[in-house]
């Protein structure tokens, strides 16, 4: 059986978005509205026979795809959990948010408050220090929201600049 990729869809503010056909290129719009809570690909078929396999990712700011070193510490030490500190992968970030790969095994768990330090790319390789939330954990990788993405400082403007489009 053919592995197929999966591609991925980003809506519009009005949650529609573009699905193209790659076998015969032919187009159709698709409201998203009803796929927010769908964490499987979709299979799709167009009228040509083709079949293929859309994401729909619904988010309200943009995420940049990284590969940028830093260090992530939890805040709150609860021994009974583990310790958690140490080296990881920032592989994307957003305005309001950090998704990571630890180098080893963590010990963060959903709610956990932890500090992210990492150093963007940018020209001036810029230093970013943030406050965060764990939303998300798998065995190696971590997806955490940012407490003070409302707050105009420096950091925030900074990071805001990074992610506007070149």
């Amino acid at each position: 059986m053919a592995v197929m990729n999966i591609k991925k869809l980003y809506p519009d503010d009005h949650e529609q978005c573009m699905l193209v056909c790659e076998q015969c290129g032919k187009t159709k719009m698709l409201n998203a509205s009803g796929y927010k809570n769908i964490d499987k690909p979709l299979k799709v078929k167009c009228g040509c026979g083709h079949t293929f396999l859309v994401s729909i990712e619904i988010r309200k700011f943009y995420r940049k795809e990284t590969n940028l070193s830093g260090i992530y510490i939890k805040t709150r030490d609860d021994m009974s959990r583990g310790l958690a500190k140490g080296n990881m992968i920032v592989e994307n970030i957003s305005k309001t948010g950090i998704g990571f790969r630890t180098m080893i095994k963590h010990h963060m768990h959903v709610q956990d408050i932890i500090r992210v330090k990492l150093i963007l790319d940018d020209a001036k390789r810029s230093e970013i220090s943030k406050s965060a939330q764990v939303k998300r954990v798998g065995e190696y990788t971590v997806g955490a929201e940012f407490l003070d993405t409302d707050v105009y400082n420096d950091t925030n403007r900074i990071l805001g600049l990074y992610l506007m489009p070149r």
